[in-house]
């Protein structure tokens, strides 16, 4: 019985208790730190609407104009200490039980949404030129599309996470918070799971509006309700209900409302990879 040596090896006994204390500890530093954040108090929407309650978690609020779902009370820490990769990428993930950045890239090919991503990319992109895409993490994709033939660059809000991308991929990288960091032109801008972080999207899509050259495409996966389902996301409903990294949640009235407000033309507002992993595809026409 294998299981059974297992539990009576010493050795093994005190390694695994030696992991449950490490992950203990490690819970309790970082719960102690979210606690200890200052909470910002937003009144109004992105787009100005006032907010009605929400009754389904006391933190957000949803717009009576463009529907979205705004995170009333969100930490006043910077996005760069939030996003760290020293906080973000290792603390952050283990506590939530996801792989840190070290081991992100194996996840994002087991997973398929790496495929799922250049199948949306060939459908939807440019056959070559400049591609640019914030908040790139492990620069994964970027180096799929490099091997396409593709001029890529990347960009990471944390210094840190910027230059161990660039050391462990040889994309370019930018570091700053999007849209005031200094971009070259590009002819496909790529944005995943990124615009929910914004504390700014209307700054966040005029920015890539300012960037991209005629007929260039926006390919944005963000959570976008379009559904009926009670709570919103269904199943999904904690995970994007996240009132420590997620600012925003959209509908399809937003995405138009952002789009609109910065010179895009909506091509597509009906892909997605998973349940509040959608999909807003735009395209610069001058």
């Amino acid at each position: 019985m294998p299981e059974v040596r297992k539990l009576i090896n010493p050795m093994y006994v005190a390694k695994a208790v030696l992991r449950r204390l490490c992950k203990y500890f490690l819970n309790q530093q970082v719960l102690s730190i979210v606690n200890k954040l200052e909470r910002d108090d937003v009144k109004r929407c992105w787009c100005g609407g006032e907010l009605k309650d929400f009754k389904w978690d006391k933190y957000y609020g949803v717009c009576v104009i463009c529907g979205t779902y705004v995170n009333r009370f969100p930490p006043k820490e910077s996005l760069e200490s939030i996003f760290s990769f020293d906080f973000y990428w290792h603390k952050w993930t283990k506590f939530k039980g996801h792989p840190d950045i070290e081991k992100r890239t194996e996840l994002d090919k087991r997973d398929g949404r790496i495929n799922v991503w250049l199948e949306i990319i060939e459908k939807y992109g440019p056959k070559s030129g400049k591609v640019i895409e914030v908040g790139c993490a492990h620069g994964s994709l970027l180096q799929e599309l490099k091997k396409r033939g593709y001029d890529c660059s990347g960009v990471e809000i944390d210094p840190k996470t910027s230059e161990w991308t660039r050391g462990n991929t040889g994309i370019e990288m930018y570091s700053g918070v999007f849209p005031f960091v200094d971009l070259p032109k590009c002819d496909m801008f790529l944005a995943l799971d990124v615009l929910l972080h914004s504390r700014e999207p209307e700054a966040f899509i005029k920015g890539i509006s300012n960037i991209l050259n005629p007929n260039g495409m926006a390919l944005i996966q963000t959570p976008i309700d379009r559904y009926d389902f009670e709570p919103p996301f269904g199943e999904k409903f904690e995970s994007a209900f996240d009132n420590i990294h997620h600012y925003y949640l959209f509908t399809n009235h937003a995405m138009e409302e952002l789009a609109k407000r910065s010179e895009l033309v909506v091509v597509s507002l009906s892909e997605r990879w998973t349940l509040h992993h959608e999909y807003a595809i735009f395209r610069k026409n001058k």
